[in-house]
């Protein structure tokens, strides 16, 4: 009989957490709920060995329960055999493994695991022409292993009719406990068995050369290509990085499938029934097996965990093209999540959860990036600077099912998701999207959400006597038929877009399509400004390079103090599309002394606030603006704060920014030192950028004498960049 060494089985939990702790492998579980207090058999899909370790030590966490399971009988030799036995595995080809399976379930001792696909599934591959296919040893394809199905029906089978001689036939109870090596009744559970279909994915599966595979293949010369592959692939995932979802579907209950007329005969039969014996209701139960383990099949590949690869692979098969750049494939990937994230029963990364514009803004390059890699290295696409072209006659490649995981791991992501129907449906459609159409629809989503989330904040904030009118504060957007570029124009702190609306103004007449956003916390109150971020700031500005970015061939990113960070700040984060940058009058060093102060006074105020009520506290300093038709009268302590960690963050950014850059300064500005523009010239990344100093003594150099030479100047520049 197979039991578990509690002394191994501590050292393997003990080894397993080292291991958590020095691999970099994140490991998230779903639907513990769904694992039954009684008896139950897990049947999980199989991809990577490391199930075989991970899982156990999962589930034992929930349950507080050791895990027994299956392994393959090539395992059982030397060291490793004596280990496996150690922690209560049984051998494929043990004789005595049903009974030994049974035998454990009927006592209710311990969760069992097995693997209905049998092996290792690393093609992902599961249906073929509709129904539950797997590779075989042979190289052909066969249904999956009934076994976890069967083994769950016999041990209910056999816990309702050893209840039912408990109750009508004592000599005959003992003889069907012992075929057990059971001694009494008490020791068979009264609880119900269950099959729990249980999905692991891995993201993102990458393989290549890593120490674990150089030190295996250097202590043991002539490695077979199938385990090297296997080094290379899950080595990586274990040093590089994945992320392991675990989900445990709604459990099966086995008893109702028992009702069977046969079945029940059998049950209530009055002659000793053998595990190997000939039983009349045989056939039948392994025609509810075959069914039950389709059930489950199918409830382990929907409860696949969809990530980013799954829909960029697919989008890639279904766009209908030979060709298309980045920024196509960004934009169809951004609205495939927000599109295939609403369907129910569908289970998503949390990286999928997140904000899409700040990722389309932010994370989709090296999303997008580490993804094409893989998909060249499968043959599937050849890049061509941002351009991609799709290998058509290489999508479906005939692949060596050992080594797919390394060679294309295209393909493998691809069939991992193809039983989701609703999902790949969807993503055909936003694949089969005409260009013309997606943009539309973007440039119109995009700007729908400036403008409601100006009405919304307007409404909740506004100040009778001290909030503008609506104008001054809503997002306008200057279109052109045919603009020579796009320009984004962000306004500066206690500001609106009505401050940036001359300069606006005059590139529109001269050829250019102009987007004023609103800085979230502007154009409403100081309440509002209160309670905002500088990333709530840089967000206004990355929806509105969108807005642009779906409405023109090029943009150019540009703002006023701190509008000027803002748009800098953007620019490295190398948006696709963007041709230059201009910043005028950057508020990157303050005249002020006293606005380094704001970090310490915001926490007071949080101090104050847990007290009573207190004058010294100041939420809100005077302000006296140079436009008051525009801007506050009173300035935020919190928001002085939130500027402060604005121009740190870029600083610290400042040699991303590669495209050509303006930068305007006024020589005896009131608020912004001069020397603060000198520092972002010399650390700027840019190749092409250039300083000017206009002689002035007003911040606001958007209006006024020196207006006009600084839009020449910006025009100057924005011809030269766009065109050149």
């Amino acid at each position: 009989m197979a039991d578990i060494s509690r002394l191994v089985f501590s050292l393997s939990k003990l080894g397993i957490k080292a291991l958590e702790r020095l691999f970099k492998a994140s490991v998230r579980v779903y639907g513990a709920e769904n694992i039954p207090d009684g008896v139950s058999i897990l049947a999980v899909n199989h991809f990577t060995r490391l199930e075989t370790l991970i899982l156990p030590y999962q589930i034992y966490k929930l349950t507080g329960r050791p895990v027994m399971s299956l392994a393959h009988h090539g395992l059982f030799t030397g060291p490793l055999g004596s280990y496996l036995d150690g922690v209560g595995a049984v051998s494929t080809k043990d004789p005595n493994r049903d009974k030994i399976i049974i035998r454990s379930l009927l006592m209710g001792e311990h969760p069992w695991l097995i693997f209905p696909e049998g092996s290792m599934v690393k093609d992902k591959k599961i249906v073929e022409s509709g129904k539950f296919l797997i590779y075989s040893a042979t190289g052909t394809r066969r249904p999956p292993h009934t076994g976890a199905a069967a083994l769950a029906l016999r041990t209910e089978f056999y816990r309702r009719r050893l209840c039912h001689l408990r109750q009508t036939d004592p000599a005959l109870l003992q003889q069907q406990l012992e075929v057990f090596d059971l001694s009494s009744p008490d020791q068979v559970s009264e609880r119900e068995t269950f099959l729990v279909p249980v999905n692991v994915t891995y993201y993102p599966i990458r393989s290549q050369q890593n120490a674990i595979e150089k030190i295996a293949s250097y202590v043991v010369r002539d490695l077979p290509e199938r385990i090297v592959e296997e080094l290379q692939t899950e080595g990586t995932m274990l040093l590089s990085g994945v992320d392991i979802d675990i989900t445990f579907g709604k459990p099966l209950a086995i008893s109702p499938l028992l009702k069977k007329r046969k079945i029940q005969q059998d049950i209530l039969s009055q002659r000793p029934i053998l595990p190997d014996g000939v039983l009349p209701s045989r056939p039948l139960m392994r025609r509810i097996a075959g069914n039950l383990t389709r059930k489950v099949m199918a409830s382990i590949y929907l409860n696949t965990t969809v990530n980013y690869d799954h829909l960029i692979a697919y989008i890639l098969k279904y766009y209908p093209g030979h060709r298309l750049n980045l920024f196509d494939l960004a934009e169809r990937l951004y609205l495939a999540t927000e599109t295939v994230t609403k369907l129910k029963n569908i289970r998503f990364h949390s990286g999928l959860h997140h904000d899409q514009c700040v990722r389309l803004c932010r994370r989709y390059h090296q999303i997008l990036a580490d993804f094409l890699e893989v998909a060249e290295k499968g043959g599937v696409i050849r890049m061509e600077g941002n351009t991609i072209h799709k290998q058509k006659l290489r999508m479906k490649p005939l692949f060596n099912f050992h080594t797919i995981r390394r060679d294309n791991p295209y393909q493998v992501i691809l069939n991992e998701v193809e039983f989701l129907h609703p999902l790949t449906r969807k993503l055909r459609v936003v694949a089969e999207q005409p260009q013309w159409l997606l943009r539309w629809r973007l440039r119109r989503k995009f700007l729908r959400i400036a403008k409601q989330e100006f009405a919304d904040d307007y409404k909740a904030y506004y100040r009778q006597d001290e909030s503008k009118p609506r104008k001054i504060g809503a997002p306008t957007f200057y279109r052109r038929f045919r603009p020579k570029a796009g320009v984004l124009l962000v306004h500066g702190y206690m500001a609106a877009p009505e401050e940036v609306r001359p300069l606006a103004t005059y590139l529109h007449q001269h050829g250019y399509t102009v987007f004023t956003p609103r800085l979230r916390g502007h154009g409403t109150s100081p309440e509002d400004l209160a309670l905002r971020t500088w990333e709530d700031w840089l967000q206004s500005v990355e929806r509105g390079y969108l807005v642009l970015a779906n409405s023109c061939e090029d943009v150019v990113l540009g703002g006023f103090s701190v509008g000027a960070g803002l748009a800098l700040l953007a620019a490295t984060n190398m948006l696709y599309k963007v041709r230059a940058v201009f910043a005028i009058n950057c508020a990157m060093r303050l005249r002020r002394r006293s606005a380094r102060l704001a970090p310490a006074v915001v926490l007071w105020n949080k101090l104050a606030d847990k007290l009573v009520k207190d004058d010294g506290r100041r939420h809100f300093v005077p302000n006296e603006p140079e436009n008051p038709h525009i801007n506050y009268f009173r300035n935020p302590i919190s928001g002085v704060k939130e500027l402060m960690e604005l121009t740190d963050e870029l600083s610290k950014r400042l040699d991303r920014v590669s495209v050509p850059a303006l930068l305007i300064q006024s020589s005896d500005d009131p608020v912004v030192h001069p020397e603060g523009i000198k520092r972002i010239y010399e650390e700027l990344g840019s190749q092409d950028k250039e300083l000017i100093m206009f002689n002035s003594d007003r911040h606001g150099i958007l209006r006024g004498d020196v207006s006009e030479r600084v839009f020449a100047r910006v025009l100057e520049f924005l011809d030269k960049s766009v065109t050149s």
